[in-house]
């Protein structure tokens, strides 16, 4: 019969799993091009979902099962760092070479955990096998301690290695960032630094949970704890990705097609540009779709039944913006004409309304659109967009 600390913990690992599935999705649903640098991150969900599936095999499958599964499970730790550091280095647009081999070692270590673990089977499989409860300790067996605090230690080393290693990365790409100084560059640079927190939360919590095992004789307080822990990290994340306002992908994205590729291929001809921006026209009249702040490329694609390839290419060569330079021009747009028509409405609350997390990136939006911040343009409202009332598809010919 299970003790109620036992269905918690699993509780805990089936949401931990459950939000990484979701996270995977969100990950997949980036598109094509993004997918270059979301599949380190999906390498990275993978190995921590393997954490919460331990507590289960655990469980439900007793001690020499969780054995036998232990070189893979472990061995998956070793794909965190470099994962997150492959992660980190494509989205800063310099990629690394040969980047497999950064994974090299999670092999090396399956093979050596396995012997390990083949080795507790020769020397006690009985024991095991016959359910009693197997504690080994450096006065029991020391060649097999010897060989799991050297395996722990590795590990450990390993971890500290890549959390520099990424850190630094993400902190110089932070750095290239704040020098542009642009309102994209701003965002982007505070929503790595955002998810550089969450990846730092995981695995200092990793390296807490491992500590944690081997000071501690009863280890389902602090499993719970760390793993709920993790749960919420994962919410976090999800939730970032999510709300990104910007595609991803370095150098090796790969690129749209042009006009001369098959139309077969998702290619964006002159009909299909004029279609896009017809639609976006009855997005934009909509004032629900593009105010939401969790809006991301494919969402917007899948809203006017195109692909992310098309919907990018005829913002970039029809409209001459990026996606985010669009979504932010009609979010400005309407923030004027609330500004100028609600007197009394707050504008942290109208610019809430229409979209964006926080009053100062919608200044920094704002005074890149009309020159001027939203509380002067309140009080002199000449500074309104010359054109705020020209459609896309009026905007696409005049430019053609």
């Amino acid at each position: 019969m299970f003790q109620y600390i036992d269905v918690l913990s699993v509780v805990i690992s089936v949401m931990g799993l459950l939000q990484a599935a979701f996270l995977f999705m969100v990950l997949r649903n980036e598109g094509v091009s993004a997918w270059q640098t979301n599949r380190w991150m999906s390498i990275f969900l993978l190995a921590l979902s393997l954490s919460f599936l331990r507590d289960i095999i655990l469980l439900f499958g007793g001690t020499a099962v969780a054995l036998m599964v232990e070189p893979f499970l472990f061995a998956a730790y070793f794909a965190l760092g470099p994962s997150i550091y492959l992660y980190l280095r494509e989205m800063s647009g310099n990629p690394a070479r040969n980047p497999i081999r950064h994974l090299y070692p999670v092999v090396g270590v399956v093979i050596c955990a396995g012997f390990m673990i083949a080795m507790v089977f020769w020397k006690y499989g009985d024991v095991l096998l016959g359910g009693a409860p197997l504690r080994i300790t450096f006065e029991s067996d020391f060649a097999l301690s010897v060989i799991a605090c050297g395996l722990l230690f590795g590990l450990f080393v390993f971890v500290i290695t890549y959390h520099i290693a990424f850190s630094k990365t993400a902190y110089v790409y932070c750095w290239r960032l704040r020098a542009k100084g642009d309102v994209e560059s701003l965002a982007r640079r505070r929503w790595v630094l955002s998810v550089l927190l969450c990846l730092h939360v995981v695995l200092c919590g990793f390296v807490l949970s491992q500590v944690l095992q081997m000071a501690a004789s009863d280890m389902h307080w602090s499993n719970i704890l760390v793993n709920a822990g993790f749960v919420l990290t994962l919410l976090r994340l999800s939730f970032l990705l999510a709300s990104q306002p910007f595609r991803m992908g370095g150098r090796n994205a790969k690129p749209v097609a042009t006009g001369s590729a098959s139309p077969a291929k998702s290619v964006v001809v002159d009909e299909q540009s004029a279609m896009i921006c017809a639609k976006l026209d009855d997005v934009v009249a909509d004032k629900t779709t593009l105010f939401d702040p969790l809006l991301t490329m494919p969402k917007l694609a899948a809203k006017i039944g195109v692909t992310p390839n098309q919907l990018s290419h005829t913002l970039n060569n029809a409209l001459g913006q990026s996606f985010f330079e669009f979504v932010n021009t009609v979010r400005v747009r309407e923030a004027a004409r609330l500004l100028c028509e609600d007197q009394e409405r707050t504008i942290l609350d109208i610019a809430i309304a229409v979209g964006f997390n926080s009053k100062s990136t919608f200044n920094l939006a704002f005074k890149r659109a009309t020159g001027t911040t939203p509380s002067n343009y309140r009080t002199s409202p000449a500074g309104e967009f010359v054109d705020a009332d020209q459609t896309f598809t009026q905007r696409t010919a005049t430019t053609a």
